[in-house]
């Protein structure tokens, strides 16, 4: 599904609320990887409730497939586009409200897909053995007493479950060790025709499976790169108070430096590797 925002803003309807999102425009291809960044209060959040129609914008549109977000709402027809795109927030634990975690599973499959609830437990499965989790356990605990790491998997897993064309994802990895990172990372990165939107003040855990940037302050859009560009535009990110992921900044200062560097490294051990290589 192809997702274009066109000049969108949006503001609350409350007395003197600011104006969130701004003229923004915005196009999203389907099976993009989409690294959204931006500082807290950006507009991030309100961007993802605008993808997923569960807000309308106040001015602009937003097109799904060419079809206009405002026809949809007037023909009452939102949960088509709904069912379209998996959500995960970034406290999985606000998306819980079901006795056994392994329920998590089958509510979206049940409320969206009803014709399909036969093949719940199968893809349970399969999605169970590719997040590394226990059937038998899933079936006998609360959501709630699973670890940190746990629950942000089955919260991925749920959204999984309906097979969605776009899936967005609010810090994914926030509050995670780094082997639950990893983990989550390349089960992300593995996504393959699935259209995945990352919403991050944190960059740097997704710099090697995006294929684009874009950088948001103050609720407009500043960047929109792709990612091997981004060394071009650390200025523009840090005038619009956007803090560049550490290792661009000393990619860059390496450049300035003489050093050669032909293309964009993901964390500072893969640059590392590099610079060894070269000595």
């Amino acid at each position: 599904m192809k997702i274009e925002c066109s000049a969108i803003s949006y503001q609350y309807d409350l007395p003197g609320d600011e104006t969130v999102i701004k003229d923004l425009s915005l196009c999203v291809n389907q099976g993009e990887k989409i690294a959204v960044i931006g500082p807290a209060g950006s507009g991030k959040t309100t961007l993802i409730q605008l993808l997923d129609a569960l807000i309308l914008p106040t001015k602009g549109d937003i097109f799904y497939d060419g079809i206009s977000v405002h026809d949809l709402s007037r023909s009452k027809n939102l949960p088509s586009i709904r069912r379209r795109i998996g959500v995960l927030f970034q406290f999985p634990e606000h998306q819980f409200f079901h006795e056994r975690a392994y329920d998590e599973l089958s509510f979206a499959v049940k409320n969206f897909f009803p014709a399909e609830t036969q093949e719940i437990d199968s893809r349970a499965r399969i999605l169970m053995e590719r997040f590394h989790l226990d059937t038998d356990k899933l079936k006998e605990i609360s959501p709630f007493n699973l670890s940190s790491g746990e629950k942000r998997k089955l919260a991925l897993a749920s959204a999984l479950m309906t097979s969605p064309e776009v899936l967005i994802l609010d810090e994914p990895t926030a509050g995670m060790d780094a082997s639950g990172r990893n983990e989550l990372i390349k089960i992300i990165s593995s996504l393959s025709g699935t259209t995945v939107i990352v919403v991050t003040h944190n960059p740097e855990d997704f710099l090697m499976i995006a294929d684009r940037v874009v950088g948001i302050s103050g609720g407009s859009k500043v960047v929109d790169v792709p990612r091997d560009n981004l060394l071009d535009h650390l200025d523009e990110m840090e005038d619009s108070g956007i803090v560049p992921p550490l290792v661009l900044s000393v990619q860059r200062w390496l450049i300035d430096a003489g050093c050669k560097i032909d293309s964009i490294f993901g964390d500072m051990e893969e640059l590392c590797r590099h610079l060894r290589g070269r000595a």
